[in-house]
């Protein structure tokens, strides 16, 4: 068996390395603001006509709108931003022709290429500045709820899809089903699964500007839905869960759509903002499917310590088998993205949370791969396990689960971010 797990550990690291020659590829954060005209704190003598805004991505047309507000903090009317023609990650907006001279506010806000929701905020003056600028009143969602409802519904699916997929193999193996483990624990579970992703889709709603994306649902609007892939990847999500709760139906049927229902939170994160976007989805999928077999593997065997301890020797070497590929393979699709997206001097000069969150994930993978040694060292010479370090691993698989979900939600660093960073700090 040590033999297997090596031989497998060899297959995927030679896939890694595979992978890292397949060429330079182009990596942005969220869509990120890059010039504007004018320039934020820029004095004009007149009225400069329009405001443009270019961006590190594409634009999704009706995703765009820009705010404009006096010095008194008042909103101004516009009409509706238009992206150039040409070239669509610059957006244009109109000015009225009647500015008064003085300072004024505006909040360019967008919606990246992988769906998330992005304000910038500018100011410029036209014949002198104001003595006093009062603040616009802006009214966005938290993103601390945003992340919570996240990691509520996204977690759950996450870690019961694993935990099904786990129970549908080790039943071969004499172990017991997921029924027979959680019974009225499924149902709950998928509960707060359907729960979770209806206020995270209102949430997600709420912090969008330009648009409704709940009356574009309603009015059947695709053309519209179909601009923001976070909004995709809820629905799909949704429909998936209902499709799991037909009763009856042969465990194949339910094995696909767990397996199609993990593969859904790929296309979620910053999955759509880096280039090749095959490579980007590719990596996400193998990601999100190994992470939800390993952290559902864990939590099957915390339910079936007794029987597995005097089971089959077959279930010993398919549960040993199954979390040594996942492990593997979770952690090198988690490194080959972290070069896909920067690099490691980007990761060491960034002072960002999405760079502590890393840190975080790291120490916690970490800490579960000593677990898991001990573990199988103990499980292999003794025929015994430890609940103990059972639990903590799924403790650490919990906060490494939190950690990506929160850095799914955050700018990752790159040379342009930290660059713009030194700008912005430098007093000279």
């Amino acid at each position: 068996m040590t033999y297997n797990i090596r031989h497998y550990a060899v297959m995927f690291l030679l896939a890694f390395l595979l992978v890292l020659t397949t060429g330079m590829t182009t990596a942005y954060a969220h869509a990120g603001l890059m010039s504007s005209s004018p320039q934020d704190g820029e004095v004009l003598k007149e009225n400069p006509g329009q405001i443009s805004a270019r961006f590190t991505e594409t634009l999704e047309p009706d995703l765009v709108n820009v705010r404009l507000f006096d010095w008194n903090g008042k909103e101004i009317k516009m009409e509706r931003p238009t992206l150039q023609p040409g070239d669509a990650s610059q957006l244009n907006a109109k000015l009225p022709g009647d500015l008064a001279e003085g300072t004024y506010s505006v909040i360019v806000s967008v919606v990246s290429e992988d769906g998330h929701p992005i304000a910038e905020k500018l100011t410029f003056s036209i014949g002198q500045k104001s003595a006093v600028v009062v603040p616009p009143n802006e009214q966005k969602a938290d993103s601390s709820y945003l992340i919570m409802y996240r990691y509520l519904a996204q977690g759950i699916i996450l870690v019961g899809g694993g935990l099904y997929l786990v129970a549908w193999g080790a039943q071969r193996h004499g172990l017991p089903s997921l029924a027979q483990l959680i019974g009225i624990g499924r149902q709950i579970g998928w509960s707060l699964a359907i729960i979770g992703l209806i206020f995270l889709w209102f949430l997600y709603d709420e912090s969008l500007t330009a648009v409704s994306l709940t009356q574009a649902l309603w009015q059947m609007d695709g053309n519209l839905l179909s601009q923001s892939p976070f909004a995709i990847m809820l629905l799909v999500s949704f429909v998936l869960l209902l499709l799991i709760a037909i009763p009856n139906m042969v465990s194949g049927w339910y094995v696909g759509i767990w397996v199609l229902v993990i593969s859904a939170q790929a296309f979620g994160g910053h999955a759509w903002g880096i280039a090749p976007v095959w490579l980007s989805i590719l990596l996400r999928l193998l990601h999100v499917l190994t992470v939800a077999v390993w952290m559902g593997a864990l939590v099957y065997l915390l339910l079936t310590v007794k029987a597995a301890e005097r089971g089959q020797e077959s279930f010993k070497r398919f549960f040993l088998q199954t979390v040594a590929v996942a492990a593997v393979l979770a952690v090198v699709t988690g490194v080959v993205m972290l070069i896909v997206q920067t690099d490691i001097m980007n990761i060491i000069q960034s002072s960002t949370s999405w760079s502590y969150l890393l840190y975080g994930k790291i120490a916690s993978v970490c800490l579960m791969l000593l677990l898991a040694f001990r573990q199988t060292r103990r499980w292999r010479t003794k025929n015994s396990l430890q609940p103990a370090y059972l639990r903590w691993e799924i403790v650490f698989g919990i906060i490494a689960i939190l950690a990506g979900l929160w850095m799914s939600q955050t700018n990752y660093p790159t040379a342009e971010t930290n660059n713009q960073a030194v700008i912005q700090t430098d007093p000279n």
